[in-house]
């Protein structure tokens, strides 16, 4: 490299930013710092060096803040994306994962004194049931199909970081899903050396793991559920049905004795208080719910799933979301819940 003139690395810097150019390639050699210092002569970034921009920056107490400053120079966006000041990495939810290597590390963080905070990302978006598909729920607009490749995506799900999390979905009307499990195994996502460690779940590893429990095919287990809960309304239907057909007949031939003679009239009072008990008996037939054993095993976000989800009308395997089909266009965002048995931190997905 040393060999290329400066015109050349002159034009290979200008599609970087000016913070990546004057702490990342600067200090490579005496050839890249002095390209450098032709491109940015005042080795500073809108008027002031790099790091006093962190020490700026680290006074800023909410994310939202950060957020918007990022939006304003892709040299902002940088710094913030790979600053290793810590105060300004709990802010951005960037705070690596502890050094140790034990797997006790997320247990000890969520019984410390520091209560956990959830991702402001949460708040904006959630997961359409039926497509399975990401959304921004507050203003009904669709995501970009590349929502996950977006910088949001690759911060912390919580503040400080954890190590697994469980992504499971609310229980309503005795419909449940199983959970997914991320865990992040040692050296996962650690691509800075800058950042001083691994991070923990993103926010773009709960978005997944919602995909995955909605498109995860089911198990013999909770296939004969599902069979079960349909056999189960499709009875109770007919017999509603049935009854009501039952009180139609009785109500019209009411009426028709009514205008007849009276003789007549107490021989159909008769007849109406002699059917009154197999409408009795109608109700008591009607079938009742199953005892349905659902599945709650959890399933591993990092191994690949029995079945590929194709995405078309054309896939024939039978999916989690079809226990959800009885409740279309409904929303699921997360919140954080209480620690499960096994220490792990446990995120569920609740209705709108």
């Amino acid at each position: 490299m040393d060999a290329l003139p400066p015109e050349i690395l002159l034009q290979i810097f200008k599609h970087f930013d000016h913070f990546t150019v004057l702490t990342v390639l600067r200090p490579v050699c005496k050839s890249f710092s002095y390209a450098c210092a032709i491109l940015i002569p005042s080795l500073k970034i809108s008027g002031l060096p790099p790091a006093l921009w962190e020490k700026v920056f680290s006074n800023i107490e909410t994310y939202k803040t950060l957020y918007r400053i990022s939006r304003c120079s892709s040299s902002f966006r940088s710094l913030l994306q790979s600053t290793g000041v810590p105060q300004l990495q709990a802010t951005s939810f960037r705070l690596p994962l502890p050094a140790s290597d034990s797997k006790s590390t997320a247990p000890q963080l969520l019984h410390s004194s520091a209560k956990l905070e959830q991702h402001p990302a949460f708040e904006n978006i959630c997961c359409r049931i039926e497509h399975g598909s990401l959304i921004y729920h507050k203003t009904g607009n669709n995501c970009p199909t590349d929502l996950l490749s977006f910088p949001m995506s690759e911060e912390n799900a919580t503040n400080p970081p954890v190590r697994q999390l469980l992504v499971k979905f609310s229980a309503r009307y005795g419909v449940t899903l199983r959970p997914v499990l991320i865990t992040k195994t040692r050296g996962a996502g650690n691509n800075n050396k800058k950042l001083g460690g691994a991070r923990g779940v993103t926010v773009g590893d709960v978005y997944r793991a919602m995909k995955r429990l909605f498109v995860e095919p089911l198990t013999e287990k909770q296939a004969k559920a599902l069979k079960e809960m349909r056999d189960w309304e499709i009875r109770k239907h007919e017999a509603v049905k049935k009854a009501v057909s039952k009180i139609e007949r009785e109500s019209t031939e009411t009426s028709e004795a009514t205008s007849s003679a009276t003789t007549s009239t107490s021989t159909a009072t008769a007849s109406s208080a002699a059917e009154t008990t197999p409408a009795a008996k109608e109700e008591e037939e009607l079938p009742k719910e199953p005892i349905i054993e659902h599945d709650e095993s959890e399933i591993y976000f990092e191994q690949p799933m029995v079945a590929e989800f194709t995405g078309h009308p054309g896939d024939k395997v039978q999916r989690q979301r079809e226990f959800l089909y009885d409740f279309p266009y409904v929303y699921a965002s997360t919140r954080i819940d209480t620690i499960s048995a096994s220490g792990v931190q446990v995120f569920v997905l609740s209705y709108h």
